[in-house]
């Protein structure tokens, strides 16, 4: 007679932290769930499995850094694990680090990996063949792959108005009294132009 495993066997509960509070391992807890679940990761067993383990890591980490927050630790090693595993489907595509992680994102959702692959979600260990091709295939026929430009600056050149503008503030008082003389003269005309037609 063949024994059924059910998922939750792989659950273990292993989770004392030595440094922190309750508090703030509550506060990590949430926020991990949180992370997991952005990526569509609804397979609750799953991400209960993924959020115990990242918390023994956050633990190991806050106990040799206690200064930085437990939340802050947890997250950091979220995005480690994540990173790890994404590397290790997209060795081949030569990603920069900032593109494996939103590339592995993309590919994870548009091979509709939170369905079909749920139980396989971060674990390096267990990497079903299909699952990372459906992951790169996905990203390869995504269209172009985002490359970082470079803009020189150069001047503006704001025609006349620049010109205007930089002989007003470099001439000094010259410059001023002549536009002064200008304005003086356009009011004159005006005037005198009223006063015709009055």
């Amino acid at each position: 007679m063949e024994t059924v495993v059910s998922p939750m066997d792989g659950v273990s509960v292993n989770f004392a932290p030595k440094t922190g509070t309750e508090d703030e391992w509550n506060e990590a807890y949430a926020r991990l769930a949180d992370y997991f679940r952005s990526y569509r990761l609804h397979n609750r067993i799953r991400r209960t499995q993924l959020v115990l383990e990242t918390l023994r890591r956050a633990a190991d980490a806050h106990e040799k850094n206690p200064e930085k927050k437990p939340t802050a630790h947890a997250i950091e090693q979220a995005r480690a694990m994540m990173h790890e595993w994404l590397g290790q489907i997209y060795q081949s595509m030569e990603l920069t680090g900032s593109q494996i992680e939103a590339s592995g994102r993309l590919g994870f959702h548009l091979c509709d990996g939170p369905n079909r692959w749920p139980h396989f979600f971060i674990d390096r260990d267990n990497l079903p063949p299909d699952m990372a091709e459906a992951m790169r295939s996905a990203v390869r026929t995504s269209g172009p792959r985002l490359q970082v430009s470079k803009m020189t600056p150069r001047a503006i050149d704001l025609g006349i108005i620049g010109d205007v503008g930089e002989d007003t503030f470099e001439g000094g008082k010259t410059v001023i009294l002549r536009y002064l003389a200008l304005l003086i003269v356009v009011i004159g005309v005006l005037s005198w132009v009223y006063w015709l037609t009055k």
